[in-house]
């Protein structure tokens, strides 16, 4: 994988003309190897669509998972990094409106058929939304306001690994995230530098679960990555942590949604048809 510096993503904002608004809203089609983005925000609503791929969206408050048939909301000015691996979808950038500080910084929804085709309808205007197409304007419209209605609609702080503040926390948390299937509580108390009791309480006060529920949910996130990589089921089980295939399977889809290998089939694109191709309807 590819690690950008922040001052190496700022170049590209720039190379892309992301850094300043230009058009309402445009499209761009995105097929990309696996690069890690630095910290960096742009003066856009952006939301990006993963058709297969596992992208993670980092934020201040916490680590987003975006699986394949979902996207991604990211307010404008919210500073965020991304982890893209072998992603085929579509970004689209909405210029700040009036009303739009509703929305949530980031948020991660299901995409539906209707509205995964507007989508890639969207890229029959490469230059984006202009004054002399009100077409084009009324039909970005419309679609920022179906993905504000389906982030509305959807449980707050779906598919997000929150993040804490407290040092010893984060210590905790980084430890964790590097070896999430064979960490146990006693090694973790031990970077945190903090009793049980105290940990617990203070995990629970900043994060709003418990240390258990969170690290269920960093294993099942790894393992969704795992899976996008084509990784076999049964070895993702065990990296992870799982001893029993049906236990793996259950949380797996209790917190992703689908099954692992309905997800692996999904994420490396061999369970739909082909995208539109450059905006035209199938």
């Amino acid at each position: 994988m590819k690690i950008l510096t922040d001052e190496e993503t700022r170049d590209i904002l720039v190379e892309s003309g992301l850094d300043a608004p230009r058009n309402a809203a445009f499209a761009l089609r995105k097929v990309t190897e696996p690069v890690a983005y630095g910290w960096h925000e742009h003066p856009y609503h952006q939301i990006i669509y993963a058709r297969k791929g596992t992208t993670q969206v980092e934020g201040q408050e916490g680590v987003h998972l975006l699986p394949a048939g979902h996207a991604v909301w990211i307010s404008a000015h919210v500073p965020h990094r991304t982890m893209i691996r072998d992603v085929d979808g579509v970004s689209l950038f909405f210029r700040v409106s009036p009303g739009d500080g509703k929305l949530r910084k980031i948020e991660i929804f299901p995409v539906t058929p209707v509205l995964r085709e507007m989508v890639f309808y969207a890229l029959r205007w490469p230059e984006g939304e202009r004054e002399e197409c009100p077409i084009a304007a009324s039909f970005f419209r419309t679609l920022l306001l179906l993905v504000q209605e389906k982030c509305d609609a959807i449980r707050a702080g779906n598919f997000v690994l929150p993040r804490a503040r407290h040092p010893g926390l984060v210590r905790a948390m980084d430890a964790a995230r590097a070896d999430p299937g064979t960490v146990g509580l006693e090694a973790v108390l031990r970077v945190a530098g903090m009793s049980e009791r105290s940990f617990r309480r203070h995990f629970r006060r900043e994060t709003g679960m418990s240390w258990q529920h969170w690290i269920t949910q960093a294993r099942l996130f790894h393992a969704a990555v795992l899976l996008g990589q084509g990784e076999r089921v049964t070895h993702v089980a065990a990296e992870v942590g799982y001893a029993s295939m049906s236990a793996f399977a259950r949380a797996f889809s209790q917190v992703i949604g689908v099954a692992p290998l309905q997800y692996q089939k999904r994420s490396r694109g061999m369970d739909e048809e082909p995208p539109p191709g450059r905006g035209e309807l199938s």
